[in-house]
């Protein structure tokens, strides 16, 4: 049995799947490349964050240590965490855009009389927020804190699953491989979405997390 992960994963993160007898192939599909933030433009109301990638870009900048005071809403309980971690206050955090947009719905008055809104972003961001900002009038600065760049690779063992953690790596992964009848694991319902353009049998994590996704595998595997 051969799994293929297309990110790498840690020795904790392996130790569970080689415990089922499994061989592991793994290569980073997504090289993330950090962006150098310019400038910062505060007051800011909030601060938004839906990767921990743009947030370790934002906290190279020389000036991300005077916006502590400003609250934070972010996607990713690892997104949540690494901002705590820095001393930032995390007002809300969700495990996917589309429930964060949910969120701000709920309190929507709020949003559109903040002044200015800071949201830090990727090359390949979804349009989940920026439609919702842009159809209330929510008034945000978007600021590009990383690329995410496509790593193809052809992968020589037939794998008999494989892990996906991003729609990005997918498109990535189907440039120099053939799909064929393997069974994914994704993180989430949006990778989930355009895995299911390739393949049918789709498992999609409890929640979206690598640890979850490897405990989708370990139950499968045991079945």
């Amino acid at each position: 049995m051969i799994v293929l992960s297309t990110k790498k994963l840690s020795d904790a993160q392996k130790a569970p799947l080689l415990a089922q007898g499994v061989t592991i192939v793994e290569h980073d599909f997504i090289r993330t490349l950090p962006v150098k933030i310019k400038e910062l433009n505060p007051p800011y109301c909030a601060l938004v964050f839906t990767s921990k990638n743009a947030v370790n870009s934002f906290l190279q900048h020389p000036e991300a240590e005077k916006l502590k005071n400003v609250p934070v809403l972010c996607v990713g309980q690892k997104t949540a965490e690494l901002l705590t971690e820095a001393g930032f206050t995390v007002e809300h955090s969700e495990p996917y855009a589309a429930l964060l947009v949910d969120y701000m719905k709920a309190d929507l008055a709020r949003f559109q009389q903040m002044e200015k809104i800071a949201f830090f972003v990727g090359t390949s961001k979804l349009p989940t927020l920026p439609n919702f900002f842009a159809e209330n009038a929510i008034n945000v600065e978007e600021i590009l804190a990383y690329q995410s760049v496509p790593a193809p690779r052809i992968i020589d063992e037939q794998p008999d699953i494989i892990l996906f953690f991003s729609p990005s790596a997918i498109v990535s992964y189907c440039i120099c491989n053939l799909v064929r009848t393997e069974k994914v694991f994704c993180i989430g319902t949006t990778t989930a979405d355009t895995a299911q353009h390739f393949w049918q049998d789709l498992t999609i994590a409890d929640v979206p997390t690598i640890d979850s996704v490897i405990e989708g595998v370990v139950r499968s595997l045991k079945a």
